[in-house]
C-alpha cells in the first residue's frame, strides 16, 4: 500500500546528552572518550561561559562541571543554569578537589557532588542516579 507507515518499528531512545566542562583539557578529552563508550552523547566546554552557550544550544540532559575555572566558575555557571527556564531543571553534577563542606555553603543547587580524583564509577552511578530520578526532585 502507497504512503503507508510502519507502526511495527520504533526509534531507539536518544542516549542522554552530557555536558562537561573543565579548564583542563587533557581531563576533558578522556573522560569524553570513557562517557561516549558508556553510550552518552557528550559535549564540552573549557569554560562555564562557554558551557552556557552550548547549554542553550544542546540542551543537555546533565551538565559536569569542575568548580575552579577561569572565565567563568562552576558556582556562577550552576546559578546561571538555575535562573535560566530553559535549563533550570537541568541535572548539575559539580566536581572539585575542594570538599564539599567548603562548597555546599556558596551554593547548594547541585544535585550531585563528585570530590576530585573520582573514579570512573562514581560519576557513572551519579549520572545513572540522576538520570533516573524524576525532574524537579
Amino acid at each position: 500500500m502507497a504512503g503507508a507507515v510502519s507502526l511495527g518499528a520504533q526509534r531507539a531512545p536518544m542516549a542522554p546528552m552530557v555536558l562537561l566542562v573543565d579548564d583542563e583539557r587533557d581531563a576533558l578529552v578522556a573522560l569524553e572518550d570513557v562517557l561516549v563508550a558508556l553510550g552518552y552523547r557528550v559535549t564540552t566546554a573549557v569554560n562555564g561561559a562557554d558551557a552556557l552557550e552550548k547549554a542553550a544550544l544542546v540542551r543537555p540532559d546533565i551538565v559536569v562541571t569542575d568548580l575552579l575555572m577561569p572565565v567563568v566558575d562552576g558556582i556562577a555557571l550552576a546559578k546561571a543554569l538555575r535562573s535560566n527556564p530553559l535549563t533550570a531543571e537541568t541535572r548539575i553534577v559539580m566536581c572539585s578537589g575542594v570538599e564539599e563542606g567548603r562548597v555546599r555553603p556558596l551554593f547548594n543547587r547541585y544535585d550531585a557532588f563528585l570530590h576530585k580524583p573520582y573514579e570512573i564509577a562514581e560519576l557513572r552511578a551519579a549520572l545513572d542516579t540522576l538520570l533516573r530520578a524524576p525532574p524537579g526532585s
